[in-house]
């Protein structure tokens, strides 16, 4: 099914092909914050959901490990063809 247990990844890097996204997910793997079981998914969308109803203004951000690096290590340029040439080397 085309790979989509890296899901995540595939939306960070949607134009690394879809057989190298598990290499991907072992690149960025300590990055990533731990897995949720679906039960647990939509518990915690609701817990959400339910205080946005008393605080509109809430906003949950995913906590991530100490040791995720949050920023990219080099920046964009226009000259890029494609978003798919933002992925690590050797991935696209």
């Amino acid at each position: 099914y085309w790979h989509m247990n890296w899901h995540t990844e595939h939306h960070m890097y949607a134009g690394v092909p879809c057989y190298n996204l598990k290499q991907l997910h072992q690149a960025v793997k300590d990055d990533m914050p731990e897995p949720r079981s679906l039960t647990g998914a939509w518990r915690e969308m609701l817990e959400i959901w339910e205080r946005q109803k008393r605080d509109p203004s809430y906003q949950f951000d995913t906590p991530l490990p100490a040791t995720a690096q949050t920023q990219r290590k080099r920046a964009a340029v226009a000259e890029e063809a494609s978003i798919g040439d933002l992925a690590p080397e050797g991935l696209r």
